[in-house]
């Protein structure tokens, strides 16, 4: 075997994860220079999201040495993406999302995966009451179901959608008891209106759209990447790291059609397991540059969202 290369050994170490993890803690506070309620929570929001995706790969050893590079990737791009550290809706429904890969994953060739399958799709429901187009993947997530995790049956089937059901079951109830309809209007109107201005907004050279083109750099590199070597891991492995594929290409066509802010962090979520697996694993001379090509990316995003932020509020 080829002796690891430093990607390999910095996503190895036991050291990247507390050190990706002070990163965000650190540049989550650098803007402000002060508490706020806004930055607490989705701070508290992307460190259980990273916990959620830690519990996935060790779960399911979506890579097969001992890392904790999934779980580091997602940590160490929100924290370089300093436009998604104050609270937004996307985040609590991202964070549902990471919830429902984790359940989704533990249904893989189940006979009778109806709990599972319920809480699949009930996390999936509970996010889309907080970003209502989280919705749009339920149909997706049926066919990763049957296809992907060959789990599919028709009691599963009625399970997905009492779990779909069961978040407005009680809270529309609970709006029509306070005779206040508006909330329902609302995230009616955010499920099915559609502005289309994601393509416009990528010829604009904002922070989230330049994080959009990083990510969308990876994706297409990764998907390829996977793609060519996916043989390389175990049936079950393979038929998750295809639902990472798929979710990324999903997000991407949504930042660049609907919306390019909100798809970033359902995008990184995606992603992170595609990146932390190829650095961990391709031990080749591409790989190397690509990381350190991919720091400085990064690095260049922290510069853009983060520090520019703090010397406003420092000068302010």
């Amino acid at each position: 075997m080829r002796k690891p290369k430093l990607q390999n050994r910095i996503c190895r170490s036991i050291f990247t994860l507390p050190a990706c993890l002070l990163l965000a803690v650190g540049l989550w506070w650098m803007p402000q220079m002060a508490y706020s309620h806004d930055y607490a929570v989705a701070l508290l929001l992307t460190l259980l999201t990273a916990y959620v995706i830690a519990e996935t790969n060790n779960t399911q050893q979506i890579i097969r040495v001992r890392s904790r590079a999934v779980a580091s990737v997602w940590l160490f791009g929100m924290a370089c993406m300093g436009t998604l550290h104050p609270y937004q809706p996307v985040l609590l429904a991202t964070f549902c999302l990471s919830v429902s890969y984790f359940l989704l994953f533990r249904t893989y060739q189940q006979s009778q995966p109806m709990v599972d399958t319920f809480h699949v799709f009930f996390m999936l429901a509970l996010g889309s009451t907080f970003y209502p187009r989280l919705l749009w993947l339920a149909p997706f997530m049926f066919w990763y179901l049957a296809i992907y995790m060959r789990a599919l049956t028709f009691r599963s089937f009625f399970a997905a959608l009492v779990g779909l059901v069961v978040p407005f079951w009680f809270w529309v109830p609970w709006q029509l008891w306070r005779a206040d309809l508006t909330p329902i209007r609302t995230w009616y109107a955010g499920l099915t209106t559609i502005h289309a201005e994601g393509v416009g907004a990528l010829l604009s050279p904002t922070p989230p759209v330049l994080a959009f083109y990083v990510l969308v750099f990876f994706t297409l590199w990764m998907t390829v990447y996977y793609l060519l070597h996916s043989y390389d891991d175990k049936i079950r492995t393979r038929m998750i790291l295809y639902v990472y594929v798929c979710q990324s290409v999903l997000f991407v066509a949504y930042g660049v059609l609907i919306d390019v802010s909100a798809a970033l962090p359902l995008l990184l979520l995606s992603v992170s397991p595609l990146v932390g697996h190829y650095f961990t694993l391709r031990n080749t001379w591409i790989g190397l540059c690509l990381f350190f090509l991919s720091l400085l990316a990064f690095l260049a995003l922290i510069v853009l969202t983060s520090v520019d932020d703090a010397y406003a509020a420092l000068i302010g």
